[in-house]
């Protein structure tokens, strides 16, 4: 998944009504970003030091060769995988870990340099799925919301060939511009506006118009809900019920015999450190503000704790 603030899609003005807007404790009592990030040092470890993180990503990428050589099995014509990069198929840690002692979050400039120095490792497992798909008559595509670019206004695809360049190194096969499409790629002008959700890069994938072949997608691999669908919510409780509702998804190739319609399996790579399940915590209007990237440091630690369940010991 490409990082939480540049993947996000846009967090509406009034969120759903399950957010209880009464209840939230107003702590003033003010801390910083060294003091927010220190809170992430528990997870960034668990990820760069446990073999469990370990273990869980082999586990996904070993459920995505059996749906994988399930789909041959089957004669699925052009079968293509669909994967996300970052915390996917690339670590990050490295960059998360950066930012603990400093009073910085994530930024866009400094997220462009971790991009562009093309250090990030592979993750555990996924060099050899997809090298495998890639020489087993099937074909990989990244689909990624990293921007190709450090310039906005600017055509330069300095970071698209970082990227590359960086799957290239840790040894990933079948990587070119065709196969890694980053955001701003294949989009759609909805309302006068620039739509560039993974929707239309995968649909371009599906309508030959990413390399002049039509693929049939069977597997979808992602660290957040929204690489599989991003209509799964924006509240925490939201997005656990289309969970619940796709369970038969997860990690399930599903076709029918003689019938045209094939449903990806949705795999999925575990991500403490990021992502929209952390905004999904955030409820802004409880602060009188619209977004939960307007919130502060301390707010936001204020409503991490307010969203834990907790048993207190004698009560």
């Amino acid at each position: 998944m490409y990082h939480r603030y540049l993947k996000l899609i846009a967090f509406p003005t009034l969120l759903t009504s399950s957010l209880l807007l009464v209840g939230l404790k107003q702590d003033t009592a003010e801390i910083t970003n060294i003091q927010l990030n220190e809170q992430s040092v528990l997870a960034i470890n668990w990820v760069q030091q446990s073999g469990e993180y370990q273990a869980l990503t082999y586990q996904a990428f070993n459920i995505a060769k059996i749906v994988f050589d399930q789909a041959k099995a089957k004669r699925v014509k052009q079968p293509a995988v669909i994967v996300d990069i970052d915390e996917t198929v690339l670590d990050n840690s490295a960059y998360q870990g950066g930012l603990i002692g400093t009073n910085s979050g994530f930024e866009t400039s400094t997220w462009n340099k971790w991009v562009a120095a093309a250090k990030a490792k592979a993750i555990p497992g996924a060099v050899k799925f997809v090298n495998y798909v890639n020489s087993n008559g099937g074909t990989v595509f990244f689909i990624s919301n990293r921007d190709r670019s450090s310039q906005k206004v600017s055509k330069n695809n300095d970071l698209e060939i970082a990227t590359i360049n960086n799957l290239k190194s840790v040894g990933f096969k079948g990587v070119n511009p065709k196969t890694v499409l980053l955001k701003g790629e294949f989009t759609k002008i909805i309302d006068g506006k620039e739509n560039t959700s993974k929707q239309w890069r995968r649909e371009a994938i599906e309508t030959a118009k990413a390399d002049g072949k039509k693929y049939t997608v069977i597997a979808l691999i992602g660290d957040n809900l929204n690489d599989f669908d991003e209509k799964v919510g924006v509240t925490n409780q939201e997005r656990r019920k289309s969970v619940e509702k796709y369970s038969n998804y997860y990690g399930i190739f599903d076709s029918i015999p003689n019938n045209k319609t094939i449903e990806p399996a949705y795999i999925a790579l575990p991500n403490p450190m990021y992502g929209n399940w952390e905004t999904g915590m955030y409820n802004p209007q409880a602060f009188k503000k619209q977004s939960p990237f307007e919130l502060s440091p301390s707010e936001k630690a204020q409503q991490r704790k307010d969203s834990l369940v907790r048993w207190l010991s004698g009560k």
